[in-house]
C-alpha cells in the first residue's frame, strides 16, 4: 500500500514552519506477537567463527556463522565461540517480536496556490516543487496567520500547511540466548 499524503495545519504549527522540518515518529499499530523457539544441538567442529552443530532430534548437522561478541553460557559461565568444544551440548531460546507499526512523517509546508478547482489544489513549494493534493472539507490552511478551508483559497495565495503521510510497516526483533553443557 502507498502512503497517501494528508494535508492538515493549525495556527500553532505554522507560526512555526519556518523552524521546522520533517519529523517521524513510529507508534505501535496493534498488539506485539510474541514467538518463542527452542533448538538444541551438539557441537561437532569450531573453526573460526563457524560452528558446525548436529541438530536434535533430526541430527542434521547445521552450520552457523557467529559473531565474535555472541555470549554462551556454558556450566553457568560465559563463553564466547572459540571457546566451545566439540560434544558441548548448546540450546538456542529465540524470542521473536513482530511489532506493527505507523511511521507518521510530519512536514509544515509553505507554498503558493497554482491552480484550485474545489477539493484539488496544485501548490508551488518554496523549492519550486509543484504538489497535487485531494484536500477534505474539514482541512485547514493557514494563510496570512488566520485559518482557511479549500474553499478560501485562490491562485497566488501564499499558504502554510502540515503534511501528514502514515506508512503502515512491521517491526521484528529477535533475541537470542544461548545455553549448553560441556562435553563429558
Amino acid at each position: 500500500m502507498t502512503p497517501r499524503p494528508y494535508v492538515f495545519a493549525s495556527v500553532a504549527i505554522a507560526a512555526l514552519a519556518v523552524s521546522l522540518h520533517a519529523q517521524t515518529t513510529r507508534t505501535p499499530a496493534g498488539e506485539a506477537q510474541v514467538k518463542t523457539e527452542q533448538m538444541t544441538g551438539e557441537v561437532v567442529s569450531v573453526q573460526g567463527h563457524n560452528l558446525v552443530v548436529k541438530m536434535q532430534p533430526d541430527g542434521a548437522l547445521r552450520t552457523f556463522n557467529v559473531p565474535a561478541d555472541r555470549e554462551f553460557i556454558i556450566d553457568g559461565q560465559t563463553r564466547h565461540v572459540a571457546d566451545l568444544k566439540p560434544g558441548t551440548t548448546l540450546t538456542a531460546t529465540v524470542t521473536t517480536t513482530t511489532q506493527p507499526v505507523t511511521v507518521r512523517t510530519t512536514s509544515v509546508l509553505n507554498a503558493t496556490v497554482t491552480y484550485i478547482q474545489g477539493h484539488y489544489v496544485i501548490l508551488r513549494l518554496e523549492n519550486g516543487e509543484t504538489k497535487a493534493y485531494t484536500v477534505p472539507d474539514s482541512y485547514k490552511f493557514t494563510v496570512e496567520g488566520k485559518p482557511a478551508t479549500v474553499f478560501d483559497l485562490k491562485k497566488d495565495m501564499k499558504v502554510s500547511a502540515t503534511k501528514i503521510v502514515e506508512d503502515p510497516t512491521t517491526e521484528i526483533s529477535t533475541k537470542t540466548v544461548v545455553t549448553g553443557k560441556g562435553p563429558k
